[in-house]
């Protein structure tokens, strides 16, 4: 089945899981500074409590979909995703062809392609 790009793609999913992952630490977090404190609050650390299993629940089911779309993919040996068309176009040249042709003043050819090669190893 072929997947759409920002909805149901591989990377997609696991970008979900990693900000689930996230919220879970941020609300443990401030559950664990709320039971530290002196006088803790039964209702903060319900509300923070409550906020962390939904999210657990909601990571079990990213895994979950993880495993089936590695599945699919290992069985059926392939994986087809829609072109995501981009608004903007590529530039004529690349920033390393135009860094090099402005270095035309550092003289030798042997360090004019030291610095190409190495900007390109950058980029």
């Amino acid at each position: 089945m072929t997947k759409i790009p920002n909805l149901n793609t591989l990377a997609d999913v696991i970008d979900r899981l990693i900000v689930e992952v996230n919220k879970l630490s941020y609300f443990e977090n401030k559950k664990r500074e709320e039971h530290a404190k002196d006088w803790p609050s039964v209702e903060q650390i319900a509300y923070w409590d409550n906020l962390s299993r939904d999210c657990c629940e909601y990571r079990s089911m990213l895994k979950n979909e993880i495993n089936r779309l590695l599945t699919e993919i290992t069985e059926t040996g392939c994986y087809e995703t829609l072109k995501e068309l981009r608004t903007f176009k590529k530039p004529p040249r690349s920033v390393a062809e135009i860094l090099a042709d402005r270095c035309e003043w550092a003289g030798s050819k042997e360090f004019k392609q030291e610095l190409i090669e190495a900007l390109i190893e950058e980029l």
